[in-house]
């Protein structure tokens, strides 16, 4: 399909091209204002998984260990306990969070595929206002945090409760089984948590979709149209000339 040949189409019919453009920009807009844009809040921390002495402080201290370590709190952070004590810590109920970390493996990326059954708990978990997804880097001993709540402010306090709500864990366990102090484990927060805000709407897209959509569709029924009249046109001109060619073949003999 050549360009000469739409220009030279939309030229020879003015008003239904501009009807199409009408109608794909009163589509847009009526998209646009059917749709309700739904701001969150979104905050991510770091957190490293240390010992009483520090390994960042102490040159003698193999971190390999606490690397290995990160993964499995990565997925413990996500447990029902630790939820329990992060609600503590924060004052929200613990029926209003939901958590989500590494399946398999260390290090896990964020756009990992989940398995089909944490991934149906996932789809349970949708209507949940406050979320937490904990992932583990492959060779250093830190668990990025990502939360998700109705506001940027309420994210980062999700998120920087989640080093006071594991510690409060892990004390509780330690405990129990009388660790000692020397050997313990503790959850750092490498700074406070960076907040942000994101739009779930969509409607800029569907609004573009849309809009390009008509405009295609009705670009191709009027190069269907105008196709069809040059036929048309191109059959009457045969027609003529072979009428004229019957008309001349008397009068030449």
């Amino acid at each position: 399909m050549e360009i000469a040949e739409i220009f030279k189409a939309v030229r020879a019919r003015r008003l239904f091209a501009t009807a199409v453009v009408l109608i794909a920009v009163i589509a847009a807009v009526g998209i646009k204002l059917s749709s309700h844009s739904v701001d969150t809040g979104t905050a991510t921390a770091q957190l490293l998984v240390d010992s009483p002495q520090s390994v960042l402080g102490d040159l003698q201290q193999d971190p390999t260990p606490l690397a290995t370590r990160a993964s499995v709190f990565a997925q413990v952070m996500a447990s029902t306990e630790v939820l329990e004590s992060i609600a503590h810590v924060t004052g929200i109920p613990a029926s209003e969070i939901t958590a989500q970390g590494p399946f398999s493996g260390a290090g896990l990326a964020l756009n990992v595929v989940t398995p089909s059954e944490p991934r149906g708990s996932q789809l349970r978990a949708q209507g949940i206002p406050y979320r937490l997804t904990f992932v583990a880097q492959a060779t250093l001993p830190i668990v990025t945090v990502s939360a998700q709540a109705p506001t940027p402010a309420a994210a980062a306090r999700l998120a920087d409760a989640v080093a006071g709500g594991t510690n409060q864990f892990i004390n509780t366990l330690q405990s129990q089984t009388q660790t000692q102090p020397s050997k313990r484990v503790i959850i750092r927060e490498l700074g406070p948590a960076q907040d942000s805000t994101v739009n779930s709407s969509s409607a800029l897209v569907m609004m573009v979709a849309a809009f390009a959509a008509i405009l295609i569709l009705g670009l191709v029924l009027l190069l269907a149209l105008e196709r069809r009249d040059r036929r048309a046109r191109r059959k009457i001109e045969l027609e003529l000339g072979e009428q004229l060619e019957m008309y001349d073949a008397p009068a030449a003999r």
